[in-house]
């Protein structure tokens, strides 16, 4: 059953691995320029140039020499050439005006798109009178007259080898300001006018405009409010992480002494029927793993220095049957207590029997480890298959990435 499950684990991964190299594969196949006669697709008109990475051999003179081509984009021809001139006209009367204006009544900026009908048509924008309006469309509300100015636009439009000129007026009024917009245009022009001054270093916040009183305040960061925020949220963090802590030492402690469980009890069992007593192969077995461990020869194991304390507490004067049942107390996991039965059950009843009981229990521990070794295998293999997911994750994003991006174009 073990290793049908472990099969199926490594199947998965080799899956996944497959499915890896199966989209690496297309990404590179996807991404091949050189079709099969030899030949470069350009981009479509509106999509924009493009540059093709290649390597050239010719014959003995030369070897895969870097060779870089300037693709540029498909040029229309003149029908298509009228038909994004009209769309490009049609665009243009959509989006020249703000929502809810039109060229006869116009108080916001306009809209002057570099390029229209999907970017195959490009525009350069000419005005009769750069005193009402600026390069990029807005407006000079301080040159507008209340009855508004007439303004010529010329849109030249160009296609490929093609132009045309799209030339329409329209009509600017100053914008109406609110109560609120009117203040602040007041304070902007208050401060400008202090800071074109030379010399002056400190500038006078307005007490008054336009017979509305003034007053002024910085603004408030909180700061003591989010610190004390982020205390709250750490405090209240804090027992949980701890709390996490000591879950996952309690889960390595458990572990640990069910690793060594049945290395411990074979050693008690061979020990014991070569004729030592329990005292005796307690004794030994802590006497040796202390050794071990003064000369740093081997890790701590926990088991083993519940075995050293218990030990000392015999040497103490300590009755072994007491001192064993507390070793099982401070163990507390059911697989020593169950080992502690037996060995209790050896001073009252004698050794009769006993290493009977102990080869049982070694087996059973041997099958208990064998279950633990293997949950413990299953979670490192799902813990595995995370970096693989996120390696599939990046590749799928280097496959779709290019065409979202071209979409998007």
């Amino acid at each position: 059953m073990e290793k049908k499950e472990t099969k199926n684990e490594k199947k998965k991964i080799a899956l996944v691995l497959i499915l890896l190299l199966a989209l690496a594969g297309y990404a590179e196949k996807s991404g091949r320029l050189i079709g099969r006669n030899g030949t470069l697709e350009r981009n479509a008109a509106g999509e924009g140039e493009m540059e093709a990475e290649l390597r050239l051999d010719a014959e003995d003179v030369l070897k895969d020499y870097p060779y870089s081509i300037t693709l540029e984009e498909e040029k229309p021809t003149k029908e298509e050439a009228g038909e994004y001139f009209q769309q490009a006209k049609e665009e243009i009367d959509e989006t020249f005006c703000r929502d809810g204006e039109t060229i006869s009544h116009v108080t916001e900026a306009v809209n002057l798109k570099e390029s229209y009908a999907g970017g195959v048509v490009q525009a350069a924008w000419n005005f009769d009178d750069y005193t009402a309006i600026q390069t990029d469309g807005i407006l000079a509300e301080e040159e507008l007259p209340e009855d508004g100015i007439l303004i010529n636009a010329e849109a030249e439009l160009v296609c490929g080898d093609y132009r045309e000129v799209y030339a329409f007026s329209f009509r600017a009024y100053p914008k109406e300001l609110t109560k609120a917009e009117e203040i602040l245009a007041e304070v902007e022009k208050a401060l400008d006018e202090q800071q074109k001054k030379a010399g002056v270093r400190q500038l006078t916040l307005p007490e008054e405009v336009s017979g509305v009183k003034l007053s002024w305040s910085e603004k408030k960061e909180h700061m003591a409010g989010k610190m004390l925020l982020l205390e709250i949220l750490v405090l209240a963090m804090i027992p949980v992480i701890k709390r996490e802590q000591r879950r996952q030492e309690e889960k390595k402690r458990r572990e640990s002494f069910l690793l060594d469980y049945p290395d411990i009890v074979s050693k008690i069992t061979v020990l014991m029927g070569s004729g030592m007593s329990l005292k005796q192969s307690w004794n030994q077995i802590s006497a040796r793993y202390s050794e071990k461990r003064q000369k740093n020869n081997i890790q701590i194991h926990d088991a083993y220095e519940e075995m050293v304390k218990t030990n000392r507490e015999i040497q103490d004067g300590e009755s072994e049957r007491l001192a064993y049942q507390k070793f099982g107390e401070r163990v507390g996991i059911y697989a020593y207590y169950r080992f502690v039965r037996i060995l209790i059950q050896n001073l009252q009843k004698g050794t009769r029997g006993l290493c009977e009981l102990l080869k049982q229990e070694s087996e059973t521990a041997f099958e208990e480890r064998k279950l633990l070794a293997k949950k413990m295998g299953e979670e490192a293999g799902t813990k595995m298959l995370i970096p693989l997911i996120l390696m599939m994750a990046i590749v799928m994003a280097i496959v779709i990435m290019p065409a979202i991006i071209n979409f998007m174009k």
